[in-house]
C-alpha cells in the first residue's frame, strides 16, 4: 500500500487554464533530465490535478486548488519507493517543484 505525504503548497496566483497547463509540461519536459527516466505526465481529464508517475512506485500529483487559492504537492511511495527515496530525494523534488512555481509565478 503507497503512503502519501505533502512534499509543498505555496499560495496560488494565478489561473489555471489550458494554456498554463500547456506550460507547466513544457517546465517539467525542460528538466526531464533531472527526473529519473520513465516518468509518464498527465493532468487528470476532470480535476486540475498534474500527476507525474515514476518508476518503483513514486508518483507525485500536484493539486490547483483554486477555491482555497493553493497549489499543493503530494507525493505517493510505494514500498519499495519509501526503502529507497531518501530526505535529498525529496528536497530535490521541492527544488524543482518550486522552480517551477516561481518561473511561471503561479
Amino acid at each position: 500500500m503507497a503512503s502519501k505525504e505533502k512534499l509543498y503548497e505555496r499560495k496560488l496566483t494565478r489561473s489555471l487554464d489550458d494554456q498554463l497547463k500547456a506550460e507547466i509540461l513544457n517546465m517539467f519536459q525542460a528538466r526531464r533530465e533531472m527526473l529519473p527516466s520513465g516518468v509518464d505526465m498527465s493532468w487528470h481529464p476532470k480535476e486540475p490535478v498534474l500527476s507525474l508517475k515514476g518508476p518503483m512506485g513514486v508518483a507525485f500529483h500536484v493539486h490547483f486548488q483554486e477555491a482555497r487559492e493553493m497549489l499543493e504537492v503530494f507525493a505517493e511511495l510505494g514500498f519499495a519507493a519509501r526503502m529507497m527515496v531518501t530526505e535529498t530525494h525529496r528536497n530535490q523534488a521541492r527544488q524543482i517543484i518550486h522552480e517551477i512555481a516561481e518561473e511561471l509565478q503561479l
